[in-house]
């Protein structure tokens, strides 16, 4: 997730640094270049759809874990009931058990894999939900954006700081809140 956020951010950055780079070169600093920023973590934080979309995959991620809990609890006390009567079995009823604890592991990880490797469900469960709001959240900034006359907004998040230094009365976070909340009126 880290080496996500490094890579992120250092696209973001090189899109930034390659966007600054056209705009002077093509003699727009004649007129005012005008920037804003929001800090999406606190429009995450505070927007209620996104609260919401939060608990959705949340609900979702905790009923897989509790899922996975539960096929190794069952592994672990189907092993332990061999292992009390492994002594007493055949070598191939002792082979024949010892198989099937190996495929009820291998389904287990086959599950965790699915749902929580590389790529998996979760990848995609959060894209679903989160698509959405993410749209919204865009479309809210791209007409705070307009009222304001910015030509640029950037994202000052903590998670990947893409904006290092700006001052407060560029943030139009709040502005892009208002207007999620109350709608586009």
């Amino acid at each position: 997730m880290k080496k996500r956020t490094i890579l992120y951010s250092g696209i973001v950055s090189l899109a930034i640094a390659l966007v600054l780079t056209i705009a002077f070169d093509q003699q727009v600093y004649s007129q005012d270049l005008r920037f804003g920023f929001v800090n999406s973590g606190t429009i995450m934080v505070q927007y209620e759809d996104a609260q919401r979309a939060q608990r959705q995959f949340e609900n979702i991620v905790v009923g897989w874990e509790n899922e996975l809990r539960e096929r190794f609890q069952e592994l672990q006390e189907k092993y332990d009931d061999f292992q009390a009567r492994q002594e007493m079995m055949t070598e191939q009823a002792r082979i024949e058990e010892q198989q099937r604890l190996f495929e009820l592991e291998q389904e287990i990880n086959q599950f965790r894999m699915e749902k929580f490797g590389q790529g998996g469900e979760i990848v995609n469960e959060q894209e679903r939900i989160f698509r959405p709001i993410r749209e919204q959240i865009l479309d809210a900034i791209e007409v705070i954006a307009q009222q304001e006359n910015l030509n640029f907004v950037l994202d000052k998040t903590d998670d990947v700081p893409v904006l290092l230094y700006a001052e407060r009365r560029f943030d139009i976070t709040f502005k892009v809140l208002d207007y999620l909340k109350r709608g586009s009126q």
